[in-house]
């Protein structure tokens, strides 16, 4: 029988949750594996964003020096 859990992952004592979930679940150990998967691919989106987010910094600093992302070479 599914039941609803609320998962919090905290870091340290007496901070806020860096994340709060409530998900549905058979057992605790399938809860857990929930947030488990959620916050992996939160993860891997965030290091995308930052390599995109860097990508673009350096794209700027590129334009700013002088020197173009592409140059035709001939």
């Amino acid at each position: 029988m599914s039941a609803q859990w609320r998962i919090e992952i905290r870091l340290g004592d007496g901070h806020a949750p860096l994340r709060s979930v409530l998900v549905e679940a058979d057992t605790e150990v399938d809860a857990l594996r929930q947030v488990l998967a959620e916050a992996e691919r939160d993860h891997v989106a965030a290091e995308e964003l930052l390599l995109d987010g860097q990508e673009e910094v350096f794209s700027r600093t590129e334009v700013l020096d002088g020197h173009g992302e592409r140059r035709s070479r001939g």
